[in-house]
């Protein structure tokens, strides 16, 4: 093998000297080799392989013996896999796949891999000669991806058993307490806790929306039937989700003990809008009691006065339609890790 592939002698293979070639394949040569991507094409009736530096790694221990052999012997144990791919790109359709998955053996094991690529006809005087294929090898970071996500569920699912354990060894160590509102309350809030993990498992505890993760509080505790929310869409991160979701609870546990949702008719509105600098979110209730002012300040009370997320910017009116709560966060806090 010469060292480098321009130097090979192509006149050993169907597609004979390049002196021969025509202007055609010509160019799909030097396209090839004049990239920087991994690349490579198929020509003639015996579909022979091209292709450029970037593409060796691709073959393993296939290369050099790959270079101007028929497509179908080079990747023999996938053929099955790429074949009716092959085809749909010489029949005239653009083809195009994401991380496809392709058990091959390249270098003596088998090895998962995935791939990124796109084929494309390539035609000489309107005829079909072969095809066109530009391709990443995407096995890292699909892989590391999957790890990732192993990890985060590994880490969700030891976090929930956290939870779960603080919650039975509260229990056990309540269990005496002559005050079970209490024990009840800190069960309520440990919940809403809980909550907001699962939604943030389910987006790989990354980023959550806000709308998703305040009806998820709410639901538990009184049910889409009584409130209604609505709000742009917003992204949030872990941190503030959690402080959003035991916010949401803590207002609609008052609102059922002694405001608006202690009458049949009474109802919740949960809004925010949102601009460039900061989002106000606005709980207000109505068909209830008139609201009043706490007569002492709990963790509850501390908890609503943090507000969206956990820095304050909550302004509470006690009125005669209701308590009306208006919670202002700078945007660029909401995604505070």
């Amino acid at each position: 093998m010469p060292d480098h592939i321009d130097q090979w002698d192509w006149a050993e293979t169907p597609l004979g000297p390049k002196d021969t070639w025509s202007p055609a394949l010509r160019t799909t040569y030097d396209i090839i080799m004049g990239t920087g991507f991994a690349a490579c094409a198929t020509w003639g009736d015996d579909q022979t392989l091209i292709y450029n530096a970037a593409y060796i790694p691709f073959l393993g221990a296939r290369h050099p013996a790959a270079l101007g052999q028929p497509i179908h012997e080079v990747w023999s144990d996938v053929w099955h896999e790429i074949a009716p791919l092959i085809e749909r790109a010489k029949a005239g359709e653009r083809v195009f796949l994401e991380n496809l998955r392709l058990e091959m053996t390249r270098n003596g094991y088998p090895e998962e891999t995935y791939w990124t690529f796109s084929y494309s006809a390539l035609r000489e005087d309107g005829r079909v000669m072969g095809i066109l294929d530009i391709a990443t090898d995407t096995t890292a970071a699909v892989l590391a991806e999957r790890n990732q996500a192993l990890l985060v569920q590994e880490a969700t699912h030891r976090v929930k058993n956290t939870l779960s354990m603080v919650q039975a060894i509260a229990k056990q160590s309540l269990r005496g307490l002559a005050d079970r509102a209490t024990v009840k309350t800190f069960d309520e809030r440990l919940q809403a806790f809980a909550s907001a993990h699962d939604i943030l498992f389910r987006r790989d505890w990354a980023v959550a929306d806000l709308q998703e993760i305040l009806s998820g509080a709410l639901d538990k505790i009184i049910g889409p039937d009584r409130y209604s929310i609505h709000g742009p869409a917003t992204t949030i991160s872990a941190r503030v989700a959690q402080t959003a979701s035991l916010l949401a609870h803590e207002l609609a546990t008052n609102a059922l003990k002694y405001g608006a949702l202690t009458a049949s008719e009474g109802t919740v509105d949960l809004t925010w809008t949102k601009n460039q600098e900061a989002l106000v979110m606005v709980w207000r209730e109505s068909g209830g009691p008139p609201a009043t002012v706490p007569m002492r300040r709990g963790f509850g009370s501390k908890l609503i006065e943090a507000g969206l997320t956990g820095t304050g910017g909550a302004a509470l009116r006690y009125e005669e339609t209701g308590l009306t709560a208006e919670f202002t966060a700078p945007i660029a806090t909401l995604l505070e890790r």
